[in-house]
């Protein structure tokens, strides 16, 4: 039975609740700045074609290692493992976190909170949710430390031309503490047996995870410019048309399109001077507080994209918006993954969960910032 017209507009405005800001932010510039023909060029020029097309690939080879069941055999092999709650909790959290900065945060944690409520069902809830909280910080702090390891990295790495040894200077504080902070809350889980719960076993198709090694190895020459990002989408889509064309049903779209919207809308507030200068005077020398405040609200991909056209400082940024992930459950929409898939599951405790999340990403933000004040002197 079809859902009627007005539920499929209210489930898609759920589900795509970015998407659906950024198109209307952009419909919105778009008053301020017509798309008249003799705009058009200036349209055009605003979309970052080069992040788009990086994006691309890099979603294309996360969703084939997915398919070609590398995570599932992880999540397998896990499930095999013999300890106590407490180790078991560092092991996914440890996980999550350095698996974050090569398939991002998102990834990271669709694949392993599943994987933790597997594991900790017959544990006290105060484990499930702690080790829960846990992985979402690791696996968003985690991400920061490469530049593929979240959008917003890609795009400010590209957009500012950044050099890998500039980025790592600037990130690799953080990230160690980041390390460190996101495996603190695991102490207080009970050193007791684990009973775990097991996980179907699963095969790793050769083929396909060699291919897209392959093409892994290829995006990753052209996030440092060795490779040019036309070549590099024009070699994923021909190798994806021979060896797994169906990889292309399982996409992210709408995050593609959620940039390019975005984009269109701050180039169209760029050509508004009173509105332009007034966000300039905000956000310059103010980077990462600005962009770490902001994402608390719009979530901290749109923060990164929104205020680029507004400052030259792209590591104030890149750290400010990392940092801005921290915080409140929409800072970073990774963070509503684990919350979506933890309030599915039978007894959840959402209140309780919410409440550790935010204790938690609140203390961690506050001692981001101040690191971040401390690093500026």
């Amino acid at each position: 039975m079809q859902l009627p017209l007005i539920d499929r507009i209210r489930s898609f405005i759920q589900a795509e609740a970015v998407l659906v800001l950024a198109a209307l932010a952009a419909l919105l510039s778009a008053c301020l700045f017509p798309p008249t023909p003799q705009n058009w060029s200036a349209y055009a020029e605003a979309i970052d074609w080069r992040t788009i097309g990086l994006l691309f690939c890099l979603m294309t080879v996360v969703a084939g290692f997915t398919r070609a069941g590398l995570l599932a055999r992880v999540r397998s092999l896990l499930t095999r493992t013999e300890g106590t709650q407490r180790r078991l909790s560092l092991l996914l959290v440890t996980l999550s976190f350095f698996t974050a900065m090569i398939v991002t945060n998102d990834v990271a944690l669709i694949s392993f909170a599943p994987l933790t409520l597997l594991l900790f069902q017959g544990s006290e809830p105060r484990s499930t949710i702690i080790t829960l909280v846990a992985q979402t910080v690791a696996a968003n702090l985690g991400s920061m430390m490469t530049p593929i390891g979240n959008p917003q990295n890609i795009y400010l790495y590209s957009a500012f031309e950044l050099e890998l040894g500039e980025f790592l200077t600037a990130i690799a504080p953080y990230g160690i503490i980041g390390f460190l902070a996101s495996i603190a809350p695991c102490m207080l889980i009970p050193n007791t047996k684990a009973t775990l719960g097991k996980a179907a076993d699963s095969k790793v198709d050769t083929r396909l995870a060699l291919a897209y090694g392959s093409l892994f190895l290829l995006a990753l020459a052209c996030v440092g410019r060795v490779v040019s990002w036309e070549l590099c989408v024009l070699i994923t889509l021909i190798g994806c048309l021979i060896f797994d064309r169906s990889v292309l049903k399982h996409l992210d779209y709408s995050l593609l399109i959620t940039f390019a919207c975005f984009f269109i809308f701050v180039g169209n507030i760029r050509h508004v001077q009173v509105i332009a200068s007034t966000l300039q005077s905000i956000v310059v020398g103010r980077e990462v507080l600005v962009s770490a405040l902001v994402s608390q609200v719009i979530s901290n991909v749109p923060a990164a994209i929104m205020l680029s056209g507004f400052s030259s400082n792209g590591i104030g940024l890149l750290v400010g918006t990392n940092i801005g992930g921290l915080g409140t459950p929409v800072a970073s929409l990774a963070s509503l993954i684990t919350l979506r898939v933890y309030g599915r599951s039978r007894d959840a405790q959402t209140g309780r969960y919410l409440l550790c999340f935010t204790a938690i990403n609140l203390a961690l933000l506050v001692l981001f910032l101040g690191l971040a004040s401390l690093l500026s002197l």
